[in-house]
């Protein structure tokens, strides 16, 4: 029953060695100086941009109509 112990030893040797490559922070994934991006804040001017001339009036995104391309006569 001396493995039990051998392998406790390795696993804190290769936990070492694994910590010097990937050292492990410990800081929250978000915090209150996180981007808005993460957060998942509104950024109002790219809002302003997605909705266009609809900002304010509806929830819908403002979408251009779609060109209709005509093949010239011969």
């Amino acid at each position: 029953m001396g493995n039990e112990g051998a392998f406790g030893c390795l696993n804190q040797k290769l936990r070492r060695e694994v910590d010097k490559v990937n050292p492990s922070i410990n800081l929250p994934p978000i915090d209150a100086r996180s981007p808005d991006v993460r957060v998942g804040n509104v950024n109002e001017a790219a809002v302003r941009q997605q909705y266009g001339s609809n900002y304010g009036r509806s929830a819908i995104p403002y979408r251009p109509p779609v060109p209709a391309y005509v093949l010239p006569r011969r």
